[in-house]
């Protein structure tokens, strides 16, 4: 009897126990796992592609493939939640059930708030300023590793150039023209680190892109918000999502698109005898026999671009890890890149990666860990620069009669007929890889915290934010001892050392307030920021360095004598503001935004460092009132109204309102050399900001069911103030001081439409297109002198002009009319008094117009207009089609009414520099009366200056640019989940696929050079643009 109730005791604990763990233990553990699959819709029976399928409470899920069709092992009790974004989550319990069909309805809340606008997001709906925005899948259509050439043609009113296509060659962003003779620079915001370039940054890391245009938008940012402000925000997680990672990879192969018909060596050998007759120079009976014998074996020579061009390949590899739960999200990614340009020699290596974590915190915080790093290594020379420091016109001047390699002596060619420091292939050689590199390394990293229902209030949020940027800058080029000749040589090798140091740091914390109170939407920051600045450089030379490149520095110089270093002082600046926006809405109907914000500078005296900078918009949605419902074809209808004003402090000198001293002079005092200084800037304490102040007007539209939106806004946006450096009174003994002197105004319309709909049950396409239309015009400059820039120092004559009146930097020199025939044409050209107007024209000589009304023959004053480097029209045109598993796009950009000043042809359609090569056109060059009126002739030193800057070197500058072409495929996901693969795409596109245009340069697409808006349009014939074909995969696990 003891042991039955010894066993029932047994079995009874036994029951408790295994009752106690069925309790305990999770309920997912214990049911039984049902496989569940399904499709996932939007309210039009639309497949929901990438939509996420969780499992509540886990990290169990899954996403939908391109029919939005899911599966999933899941515990027959569990609940499932279904979301994606632009579409409001939906939570749905099993129920045993194994098919779960589901529509997502869409969520207009989330789709209005993925509008960025500075310090906070404002619903689409709410918006009162002009606001553009590029799509990540435009951001990755080019195979490109530079954002700015990803948005290029995409945004109105937003001006993308570029004047090199070398392999990292960065682009120049202009947001609605040119606001400033000074900087025109936006404001790149990243993750809300404001910074000067966004090149560290691959288009693959970016989840938005934002650029806000009009005062009303821009003036959160105040004094840096002058020139439009570009934000960005990093691809991030999502709460509740599955881990997904995601893959791309591409390689390229890119050539050169356009070849300059140059003269080969007969030909080039032809007009050499024939410019030493016309210059009487008679030629050596050694250059006559080798002329000769090149003309009469007609000898092709060297074609130079072929010696330093190449096939330039590339590839390109990006990773995505993203996903988060209910109390974290987490994103990482990496790039690596490898871009070979179309110069030998010439390459760019790039390694990027990031991390942006979130965390929810007890007592409603959010703690955020955001941070970028990115190295670039480039190598060989990229061609660009000054128009003696680029390749490529040394390319088009170099003599096609000697060879490249003289296999004969095993050297180099022996430059016999020319100047013998052009030869281009000795010169990419000594600037390659071997003998030198510049990289770059960047980090920037922010924290931010951010705590939800302050003091339990309802919508009251607290935010503030740390970030540092740091960026290290090394360049090393070394010159190895080579001889050739005796006037073609470098007997001491040499290095040249670099270091640039830049790092900065901010803080801020603001305020946010967001409610909706009834009819009454409230949506408010307050805060303050603080940003600090800090620049340094050194650099060195020194002569007799070892070749050995691990031995590559100054002190390693063999003659200590030839040392040199010059290290800079750190330049040091702050920032600190306050700010404040409130954007009020009633009844979804009347919206009202204000904004303030309050800059202080460094750069400026005590008494103008402070600038407050207001602006304020209104909107009407008009479709919301009942008046207009049903009586109007449009679903959507806003009216946009915005005034304001923003800073810029960019083109302040450090310190200029303070007198520096030079103490590099010396004075004789009795009979004694006495070390001295002098006052070397004038100081300026009333120097203050710049003030572009923009007045907007916009009308948002939508209609036919929504396939047809499109947005129309109208701007003047006028510069006040402007920098500039006015002269002062001889007396005084310097030129000219900074002044708040100048004032601009720009005025453009700005359209963007766009059309998506569908045809059938599997073809959906879209086309947008977008055109901008701007107007320049100098109000003032302080003095009546113009201001000249943009030329080449060679001819010691400038381009451009600015004056009162004209549109900024147009084109200024000397109109033409034809060539003289003969000394009758020369001797009747004559002003009333009988002078001879080109006295030191013959036959064969360009005739020059005389404009002025001086009595004096021809003379600078008769320089006048010749056009503009800005475009009156630019236009972007892109077309996606998608087709069951195929899907095509094509990208097309115009810029239309520009000219560009062609500096090249002032060389190769000249004989000034008689050693030079010149284009194969001049074989058609005046040689006798009636021979031509369009090329001049040959005639060494030119004494009638054929060559100075005329309407010969202006030509249009309008083009049409196919700019991207792609086709890929995306396998069926019955195929690829047999492989656990969720998406696999492949594709290939075209870049740069062709260029209608009248311009004979290398490429039509010309901004200003190295950031000087005095040199708008004008073509030093720098690093050509190629064609790029491109193969590559995307996939999702």
């Amino acid at each position: 009897m003891k042991h039955v109730l010894i066993q029932e005791r047994k079995s009874l604990f036994l029951f408790l126990r295994y009752l106690l763990l069925l309790f305990v233990m999770p309920t997912e553990l214990i049911a039984q796992s049902i496989t569940i699959s399904g499709t996932v819709t939007d309210s039009n029976k639309e497949a929901v592609i990438g939509a996420n399928v969780l499992l509540k409470g886990t990290s169990t899920g899954t996403i939908t493939d391109v029919e939005g069709k899911y599966q999933l092992t899941v515990p027959e009790n569990g609940t499932l939640v279904f979301s994606s974004v632009g579409y409001t989550s939906q939570e749905i319990a099993v129920n045993k059930r194994r098919i779960i069909n589901v529509t997502l309805s869409d969520d207009i809340m989330l789709i209005d708030e993925v509008v960025v606008v500075g310090y906070g997001t404002v619903r689409k709906s709410d918006l009162t300023g002009s606001v553009g925005k590029v799509t990540t899948s435009e951001l990755n259509q080019l195979s490109t590793t530079d954002i700015g050439q990803a948005i290029a043609g995409r945004v109105a009113g937003v001006d993308v150039t570029s004047n090199s296509g070398a392999p990292g060659a960065g682009t120049k962003i202009r947001v609605r023209g040119y606001g400033t003779i000074n900087s025109s620079d936006p404001l790149y915001v990243v993750d809300g680190f404001p910074v000067s370039d966004i090149d560290y940054l691959s288009p693959q890391d970016i989840e938005s892109l934002e650029i806000l245009k009009d005062a009303s938008a821009t003036a959160i940012y105040g004094s840096r918000g002058a020139n439009g402000v570009v934000l960005i925000k990093t691809k991030g997680g999502q709460y509740n999502s599955k881990t997904s990672i995601n893959a791309t990879a591409y390689i390229s192969m890119a050539k050169t698109t356009k070849h300059m018909d140059l003269l080969n060596a007969w030909e080039f050998a032809t007009l050499k005898k024939e410019l030493a007759a016309n210059s009487n120079t008679p030629l050596s009976a050694r250059d006559e026999a080798m002329y000769n014998y090149v003309i009469d074996n007609k000898y092709e020579g060297t074609n130079w671009e072929d010696e330093v061009s190449r096939t330039g390949y590339s590839q390109n590899y990006n990773l995505d890890i993203n996903g988060g739960t209910d109390r974290q999200t987490f994103s990482i990614g990496a790039t690596y890149a490898k871009q070979e340009g179309v110069l030998k020699y010439n390459s760019m290596d790039i390694l990027t990666g990031r991390i942006n974590n979130t965390y929810k915190l007890p007592l409603d915080l959010t703690l955020g860990i955001n941070a970028v790093y990115s190295h670039r290594s480039s190598k060989g020379g990229n061609g660009d620069g000054n128009y003696f420091g680029s390749i490529w016109p040394a390319v088009m001047r170099a003599d096609p009669m000697i060879p490249a390699w003289d296999e004969y002596n095993d050297n180099w060619g022996e430059i016999l007929f020319s100047d013998p420091s052009y030869h281009p292939a000795r010169s990419i050689y000594l600037g390659s890889d071997k003998y030198g590199h510049s990289i770059s390394n960047m980090f920037v990293g922010n924290f931010t915290l951010q705590m939800d229902n302050i003091a339990k209030v309802k919508g009251l949020s607290f935010r503030t934010q740390y970030g540092i940027r740091a960026n290290f800058n090394e360049s090393k080029r070394y010159t190895p001892v080579w001889y050739v000749a005796s006037n073609q040589n470098n007997t001491n090798s040499s290095l040249t050392m670099s270091r640039n140091n830049f790092t900065s740091w901010l803080w801020n914390g603001y305020l946010m307030y967001n409610r909706v109170i009834g009819k009454h939407s409230i949506n408010s920051t307050l805060g303050a920021e603080i940003q600090d600045f800090r620049y340094s450089t050194l650099s060195g030379t020194a002569a007799d360095v070892p070749e050995n490149p691990n031995l590559w520095y100054i002190d390693n110089s063999l003659t200590q004598s030839s040392k040199t270093s010059s290290n800079s002082m750190p330049t040091i600046s702050r920032m600190a503001s306050y700010f404040g926006r409130i954007n009020y809405t009633f009844a979804s109907k009347y919206l009202l935004t204000v904004t303030g914000r309050y800059d202080g500078t460094s750069k400026f005296a005590d008494s103008q460092k402070w600038g407050f900078f207001p602006s304020f918009s209104l909107g009407w949605n008009a479709h919301e009132e009942e008046f207009l419902k049903d009586k109007t074809p449009f679903e959507q209808l806003k009216v946009r109204m915005g005034w304001g004003q923003v800073g810029n402090e960019a083109s302040a000198a450090q310190f200029g309102y303070i007198s520096l001293m030079n103490s590099s002079y010396r004075a004789v005092i009795g009979d004694q050399l006495q070390q001295g200084q002098i006052q070397r800037t004038f100081a300026n304490s009333e120097l203050a900001w710049e003030t572009a102040e923009q007045v907007n007007f916009g009308i948002d539209f939508g209609t036919l069911n929504m396939r047809l939106t499109g947005t129309i806004d109208y701007f003047v946006r006028t510069t006040k103030d402007m920098i500039l450096r006015t002269p002062i009174p001889l007396y005084v003994g310097m030129g000219r001081a900074n002044t708040n002197a100048g004032s601009m105004r720009n005025k453009g319309l700005e359209v963007t439409l766009r059309w998506n709909d569908k045809i059938g049950k599997d073809f959906s396409y879209s086309i947008s297109a977008n055109a901008s239309f701007v107007k320049n015009k100098v109000l003032s400059l302080g003095s009546p002198d113009p201001i000249y820039g943009g030329g080449v120092a060679r001819k010691a004559e400038n381009f451009t002009r600015t004056e009162v009146g004209r549109e900024m930097a147009y084109f200024y020199g000397y109109k033409t009319d034809g060539i003289f025939q003969n000394w009758d044409e020369i001797n009747n050209y004559k002003t009333p008094d009988g002078q001879l107007i080109q006295p030191n024209a013959a036959p064969g000589d360009v005739k020059f117009l005389k404009t002025a009304n001086d009595g004096l023959p021809l003379n600078p004053e008769d320089r006048t207009y010749l056009g503009s480097g800005m475009p009156d029209a630019t236009f972007g045109l892109n077309l996606t089609a998608n087709y069951k598993g195929f899907d095509f796009s094509m990208f097309m950009q115009s810029c239309v009414g520009n000219e560009i000043a062609n500096a090249l042809v002032m060389d190769i359609y000249s004989s000034e520099f008689g050693q030079w090569n010149m284009s194969k056109k001049m074989m058609n060059r005046w040689h006798g009366e009636g021979t031509t009126n369009v090329y001049p002739r040959l005639i060494a030193s030119d004494p009638n200056e054929n060559a100075r800057f005329s309407d010969r070197y202006v030509e249009d500058g309008s083009y049409l640019r196919m700019k991207n072409l792609q086709l890929g495929y995306t396998l069926p996901s019955t195929f690829t989940k047999k492989f656990n693969v969720s998406k696999l795409r492949i594709y290939g596109s075209i870049d740069n696929v062709f260029v209608l245009t009248k311009y004979s340069g290398f490429d039509p697409e010309m901004g200003d050079l190295l950031g000087n808006p005095l040199s708008i349009g004008v073509d030093l014939a720098s690093y050509p643009r190629p064609r790029t074909f491109v193969l590559g995969f995307n996939i999702s696990l």
